[in-house]
């Protein structure tokens, strides 16, 4: 008995010293020439592109970091890539996580457009993944945690050197992506809270990735909350108004299919921030590497078979530059739209220009194929039919006019609608006129209204028309859009869309 009772003793000494090894660790003596650097790469959803580097430039990159002497060299990833694009409208994102388990990320970020397919895709993305995937401010009503697959921070090490790493969305993403599981917490105080826990941790260095311009990260950074923050933001950065980090640890890649080589230095014990430089460097600068190029090939091969067929011959110059779907009147969106309300016998039709992705120039002539138009409407939005007042529809179009100022996806390309207004008037005040079929809106008369199930379900804002009424389509399963824009414009072998006065600004009409 009394041997039992000594031995106790020994045990319960034991887990003392262990639980105090663990709940106040020390933070690690670098010395004055270690070299840390760390690679940072995002926004690269489309594989197999021509004339600018992808994943095998990176790959090569990579490769030549890594092989550097004395230097400990991470890799992180921003995310923003699993959709969209053609192939991750038909895998959901499966090829870009496959491809990234090939470059061994340290870790991933979440983005809002991880959550395209919604939560469950994404945990399941997460367990195919062979790194960690970090989204800090993610709570799944479900599980009452984060969404089952993904850590909230991770602690990534390589030569003693502790790489701490947070990762936050804005709340835009509810909205935006119409997640009904879950919830995204307060950005500022999760980075605040998950920052305390890494330095608790052992965390020699902390990172933050994020996509939202946050207009609190020179603040973070001067108070040493974190170490270094990395973001890519090309659509920020040429917002005149948009107030860009000062911070000289704040890295900003503005602009695509390039990488971020960053450069960390501490002088003696980590007690101050490190000293940053950084550069960006062109992807395309970079030779490919082979078994990642074949890795790409076996996957564009796969699709080109699906997407190769010429389907249309393009009779008038258009364009899809995303400017435009987003702030104007376009040719491309007017046909769609049309298409959109012939196929469902409507009134009217509405889409969000954010539904077109295609960013590019076709000049008369050209021969047009699948891929075209799946790279144009990458997106598996369904074909959906509501009742609608001409109230109700003066709402939707004030939300899709509301953020015109930064080219948001929510504003609206219409079809048997002619809309005037006024940008410079308050949001939600800026409609001047609304007629359907050339008429004058009736705002108690029911119409009937083609869109997308994005949109009917309160998709960018359009929260007014989650409360229509549907109409059922009379398919056991809603028709793609891009498959019903695919077989009209196949039968007709032509595309040449055309302007005619839908968007009216009242300042450039004068």
């Amino acid at each position: 008995m009394e041997g039992d009772k000594i031995n106790r003793i020994r045990f319960l000494l034991i887990c003392i010293v262990v639980l105090t090894s663990i709940t106040t660790p020390a933070i690690a003596e670098l010395s004055e020439d270690q070299k840390i650097a760390i690679i940072y790469a995002s926004d690269m959803p489309v594989i197999g592109l021509k004339k600018v580097g992808g994943y095998p430039e990176l790959a090569s990159a990579l490769q030549t970091y890594r092989n550097q002497k004395n230097t400990s060299t991470f890799f992180l990833f921003g995310g923003n890539s699993l959709a969209p694009s053609p192939l991750s409208s038909l895998d959901r994102g499966t090829h870009i996580i496959d491809i990234l388990n090939s470059l061994e990320p340290d870790a991933m970020s979440v983005t809002k457009r991880e959550f395209s397919y919604f939560e469950d895709e994404l945990s399941l993305r997460a367990y195919e993944a062979a790194f960690p995937i970090v989204t800090s401010n993610v709570y799944d009503k479900r599980s009452k945690a984060n969404v089952d697959g993904l850590l909230s921070t991770v602690i990534v090490e390589q030569r003693g050197v502790k790489v701490g790493i947070i990762s936050v969305l804005d709340e835009s993403a509810i909205s935006d992506y119409l997640l009904k599981q879950v919830v995204i917490l307060d950005p500022q105080k999760a980075i605040t809270t998950s920052a305390q826990a890494l330095r608790e941790q052992g965390a020699d260095v902390l990172v933050l990735m994020y996509s939202f311009n946050f207009s609190f990260i020179d603040q973070l950074l001067t108070n040493q909350v974190v170490d270094l923050t990395m973001s890519t933001s090309p659509l920020f950065t040429s917002f005149p108004n948009e107030k860009m980090p000062k911070h000289p640890n704040a890295v900003v890649l503005n602009k695509l299919n390039y990488l971020a080589e960053i450069h960390l230095e501490f002088t003696g014990r980590p007690s101050t921030a490190p000293r940053v430089t950084w550069t960006s460097k062109e992807l395309s600068s970079f030779p490919s590497d082979p078994i990642v190029a074949g890795q790409v090939k076996g996957y564009t091969s796969r699709l080109n078979r699906l997407l190769n067929q010429p389907i249309a011959t393009v009779t008038k110059d258009f364009q899809t530059l995303r400017t435009s779907v987003r702030s104007e009147e376009n040719a491309f969106a007017n046909l769609v739209a049309d298409t959109l309300r012939t196929f469902a016998n409507a009134d009217i039709a509405l889409i969000n220009g954010g539904i077109i992705r295609g960013n590019r120039s076709y000049a008369q002539g050209q021969r047009l194929t699948r891929r075209d138009i799946a790279e144009e409407l990458p997106f598996r939005s369904k074909v959906a039919v509501l009742t609608i007042t001409g109230q109700q529809l003066k709402q939707a179009l004030e939300n899709g006019i509301s953020t015109i100022e930064q080219t948001r996806g929510r504003f609206p390309q219409v079809s048997g609608i002619q809309v005037t207004y006024d940008p410079s008037k308050v949001a939600g005040e800026r409609i001047t006129s609304l007629k359907i079929n050339g008429k004058a809106i009736n705002p108690t008369r029911a119409y009937k209204l083609a869109t997308t199930d994005y949109l009917a379900n309160g998709g960018d804002g359009y929260h007014v028309l989650d409360a229509c009424p549907k109409i059922a389509l009379g398919y056991m399963a809603p028709p793609m859009l891009v498959d019903v824009f695919i077989d009209s414009i196949r039968e007709r072998d032509t595309l040449g869309p055309a302007l005619n006065a839908r968007l009216v600004n009242v300042h450039e009409s004068k």
